[in-house]
């Protein structure tokens, strides 16, 4: 062998060498939590922090106002989303809000991405909360759903997503 490969030779293995040794001390010091369920604590609620595809989450849609109509025309641009509709009625609950989303253990990521589709939407959770679909009560200050990409943007600025009190994340 010439000096030259032995060189190369030489070369190569120290970049492997020190590939490796970084590799390891990435992986040794990663300060990433688990959120597994060795984290929950007696009496939590586990629940899942996945966000479902809109075709796989079921709605219901109720008018918090005065105006008629209003449900109605909020049901049809959620399901130009793609979104399935359930139910559409009135509510006895008045909403001063654009909307209020509300949501339980079964439906948290449901809720969650219904939400994004709300300007100025407020989200509300509650351990009790027992429907297979999310329920959305409009208000006075509702204008219309969020555009798709209006939403993703939604997602995008949001914080990272935290299990609610009362529960811990099974992902």
């Amino acid at each position: 062998m010439r000096i030259a490969r032995v060189r190369a030779l030489i070369f190569v293995c120290a970049l492997a060498l020190i590939a490796g040794v970084a590799t390891a001390w990435a992986v040794r010091s990663d300060s990433q939590q688990d959120y597994s369920t060795d984290r929950c604590e007696s009496g939590d609620i586990e629940i899942s922090l996945a966000i479902p595809d809109t075709e796989d989450i079921s709605l219901i849609i109720l008018n918090g106002t005065d105006q008629s109509g209003l449900a109605d025309q909020a049901a049809q641009q959620l399901e130009e989303r793609g979104f399935n509709v359930v139910d559409v009625g009135d509510s006895e609950e008045r909403n001063e809000t654009p909307a209020i989303i509300y949501s339980g253990p079964e439906t948290f990521g449901a809720g969650l991405h219904a939400w994004a589709y709300f300007h100025g939407g407020r989200s509300e959770f509650s351990l009790d909360y027992d429907q297979e679909a999310v329920t959305i009560i409009l208000g006075s200050r509702f204008q219309q759903v969020k555009t798709e990409s209006d939403a993703r943007l939604t997602f995008a600025t949001r914080d990272r997503i935290t299990a609610p009190e009362g529960t811990c994340s099974i992902e």
